[in-house]
């Protein structure tokens, strides 16, 4: 059966000769079984299917193995009455996974599908058409005891800032927070925002640091985050920024960036950005203590 050491299964999947048409018949199988279990262990069959991709199983056959499922749905719903809606559920976190390109919903509209599979189909569309759709989506599930709750709530974030960056929608980002109702963990999209933004190509960085900035002073003036969170959130990031380095080798220089940014819109006090320099050596910045306050108003 399906169980929580995916990493193993993986390994052991792709010690069988199974062949390259036929690997597919695995993603089927998983499926199945998974639809008469748990939303915990359809959970893990999610993330089995993006860990099969492209490294076990050929993108071309992991479309081919989906197709088999559709069809496979009116006779999965004598035993499993929502096999429709949880294949549908399935499709749109593989799509959200990059298992599959949104394409492959209009590519599926070729084939002659019985209308209990094109139920699942739709589901789908509209799951991923959703305000916040991938946030959502990585948690179609449900939490279950899968992941630490840090380790949820950064996910939860780090998709709610994706979404936003391509929104700008501020709103929806605070109504997320409010239902998330984690006050204590929100120096964390203060640090996901900083370094999505510090993520994006050069050219782009400054474009994205104002999406970023423009969100998190909204965020401030609503009272959303408190100061103490925005500052604790930003100290991280200098904590980090030796780490960062390795995937972002200019960090320190965007990081500086962005603090100019932020003092120069009166988001961020003097005496704050004087402490967060990475310029000063982090070991100097660490030993001084709490140091002015950021802003919560312009």
């Amino acid at each position: 059966g399906i169980n929580a050491e995916y990493g193993e299964c993986i390994s052991a999947i792709s010690k069988f000769n199974i062949g390259r048409k036929n690997i597919g018949d695995v993603l089927v199988l998983a499926v199945a079984l998974a639809l008469e279990r748990s939303e915990a262990t359809r959970e893990l069959c999610s993330r089995l299917i993006a860990d099969l991709y492209a490294r076990v199983i050929d993108p071309v056959y992991m479309e081919d193995a989906f197709v088999v499922v559709l069809k496979q749905i009116p006779d999965l719903e004598l035993d499993n009455p929502d096999a429709a809606e949880n294949i549908g559920k399935f499709l749109a976190r593989a799509i959200a996974d990059d298992c599959f390109p949104p394409a492959f919903l209009k590519r599926l509209a070729s084939y002659d599908l019985h209308k209990k599979s094109q139920k699942a189909v739709l589901t789908a569309s509209s799951l991923l058409t959703m305000k916040f759709a991938m946030s959502k989506i990585s948690n179609i599930w449900g939490l279950d005891g899968l992941d630490t709750p840090i380790k949820y709530y950064s996910n939860k974030l780090w998709f709610i800032l994706k979404e936003y960056m391509k929104s700008c929608e501020v709103e929806e980002v605070k109504t997320s927070l409010r239902e998330l109702d984690i006050p204590h963990f929100h120096h964390e999209i203060v640090y996901e925002a900083i370094v999505l933004a510090m993520e994006q190509r050069v050219s782009e960085f400054e474009k994205h640091a104002q999406t970023m900035i423009d969100l998190l002073q909204f965020l401030g003036k609503t009272s959303t985050i408190t100061a103490t969170q925005f500052e604790s959130g930003f100290k991280r990031v200098v904590d980090d920024l030796t780490e960062l380095t390795v995937d972002i080798p200019n960090a320190v220089a965007l990081f500086c960036t962005f603090c100019d940014m932020c003092v120069a819109q009166s988001f961020m006090s003097v005496e704050t950005y004087d402490k967060l320099h990475p310029n000063r050596g982090r070991k100097r910045f660490v030993s001084e203590g709490d140091g002015g306050k950021v802003k919560t108003t312009i």
